[in-house]
């Protein structure tokens, strides 16, 4: 039997593609990429409710903290939001006198490793490449049309509704609404 409906899968991989084409997501197994900027933190926490993710308050426990940049990946400049354990280790190769760094965009690749990529149980290995990689004049270029990592901070806190009530702080007079 002809499969006639074919073109609707073949959509779905191009919607996809199309929406991830500009941010990069950590996928299972070896991602490698380039960081071009500084990783601010971003605090979010789930809410189960909605399914999304809001902007945590001052202090609050359990938020997931994302360290917000740009990266290389697969000769693309990416938006990423990578998770605290990979900031951290890529922290840790700055401190380190093998693969220290003192400026962005860092000198080197890294390869994240994920091992069960988007569960809960996710583990990340953090590898640095043993040779340093320019970044082209090119890139550095397309870099500096981009916002900076706390403008997409701020941009993403505008999109996600904090906790608090959305409704008006105010006194309100029950005797002017129309219903």
């Amino acid at each position: 039997m002809e499969d006639r409906l074919s073109w609707v899968d073949k959509k779905e991989k191009e919607d996809k593609d199309r929406l991830a084409e500009g941010y990069f997501t950590i996928a299972e197994g070896d991602n490698r990429v380039q960081i071009l900027t500084h990783m601010p933190p971003l605090a979010q926490m789930y809410d189960a409710t909605t399914k999304k993710y809001r902007t945590a308050e001052e202090g609050e426990k359990g938020a997931s903290i994302k360290g917000v940049c740009w990266v290389l990946h697969e000769g693309k400049v990416k938006q990423a939001k990578l998770p605290y354990t990979v900031v951290k280790a890529i922290r840790a190769l700055q401190l380190n006198e093998q693969t220290e760094f003192d400026s962005f965009p860092m000198p080197y690749m890294i390869t994240i490793n994920a091992k069960d990529a988007g569960t809960k149980e996710v583990e990340y290995n953090t590898i640095a490449d043993r040779k340093d990689t320019a970044v082209s004049s090119e890139i550095l270029e397309e870099l500096k049309k981009k916002p900076t990592p706390e403008e997409i901070i701020e941009k993403i806190k505008g999109k996600i509704s904090p906790r608090k009530s959305d409704y008006p702080t105010e006194n309100v007079d029950p005797d002017g609404i129309p219903f």
